[in-house]
């Protein structure tokens, strides 16, 4: 898989259910109204990559009240999936793009952040971290687009690991289309999505505690062979645990000191965070 296409199509016994994306190589993230015509809570999910690929996962955990959702990818391990696309905060008045089309669909959908961070209620109730977004492409209904990724140009700030040209972070995930005042029924070139970031510190499999743990999808039908594939790379996972611990202790210090900035502090947490997540996974920490 190349550049940023980390899109997924969501599919239950053939039948197309919308859209996620890897937001880890062990997870999928996507909006919870994808999954409404799914047969049941732990049906079976086929989940096929941008190159082709198809494997199966199954809902883990759910933010129903912001319809947001996580699909685990089941026996992830076992495959070469493509590293955690690198993420950001929304930014005002900066160009955006998504590589994801429904199955059927050739158009590519791109615009301008015209707010961001915005308050959103969703229509679940809940109100989550959201960008409002224009869209380019008049299409009218823009619903087979929910839940793919939403990305824009990197900060071009002043560090020594700039992202790779190819390397386009993701800063959110398409939720919601807003419709005209005056015709209800007609849909709008104005679409509401919701921050990355924020969506990930709704689910605790990001946090460092559940890293400690192993960093794998639950399955709780084999918890006896789970228990001892963890035992056996305890080591390198606490050690790692540790070395990550001591770089984000060391990272709030300089930023409560004025070392770095906010963004060049956020920016190496989401590494060091990535990078202990590739190492509970078998890898050896570095990208």
């Amino acid at each position: 898989m190349t550049g940023w296409h980390h899109w997924v199509r969501i599919r239950e016994n053939g039948r197309h259910l919308g859209a996620g994306f890897l937001v880890t190589r062990v997870f999928v993230l996507t909006a919870m109204h994808c999954l409404r015509q799914v047969s049941s809570e732990d049906a079976r999910l086929e989940l096929e990559l941008a190159d082709g690929r198809v494997m199966s996962g199954r809902l883990c955990d759910s933010a129903k009240e912001v319809d947001l959702a996580l699909i685990a990818i089941e026996g992830a391990h076992a495959y070469d999936l493509p590293l955690a696309p690198p993420t950001d905060w929304p930014r005002p008045q900066v160009r955006w793009s998504g590589a994801y089309c429904p199955p059927g669909e050739n158009t590519q959908l791109s615009g301008r952040v015209t707010h961001a961070p915005i308050d959103y209620r969703s229509t679940e109730g809940g109100e989550f971290k959201g960008i409002q977004l224009t869209v380019d492409q008049l299409l009218g209904d823009y619903s087979g687009y929910s839940g793919s990724p939403v990305d824009t140009d990197p900060v071009k700030a002043a560090r020594s690991d700039p992202f790779e040209p190819e390397e386009r972070p993701v800063v959110g995930i398409l939720m919601e289309q807003q419709f005209s005042r005056e015709d209800p029924a007609t849909g709008s070139n104005v679409l509401v999505a919701a921050s990355v970031r924020h969506a990930m510190d709704l689910f605790p499999h990001f946090s460092i505690d559940w890293l400690r743990n192993g960093g794998r999808a639950p399955e709780p039908q084999h918890a006896a062979q789970q228990e001892s594939s963890e035992a056996a790379e305890g080591a390198a996972v606490q050690r790692a645990t540790r070395e990550a611990d001591v770089v984000l202790r060391s990272l709030r210090r300089w930023e409560e000191t004025g070392l770095i900035t906010s963004t060049e502090a956020q920016e190496q947490r989401r590494r060091t965070l990535r990078q202990l997540g590739e190492a509970a996974l078998g890898g050896d920490g570095d990208d």
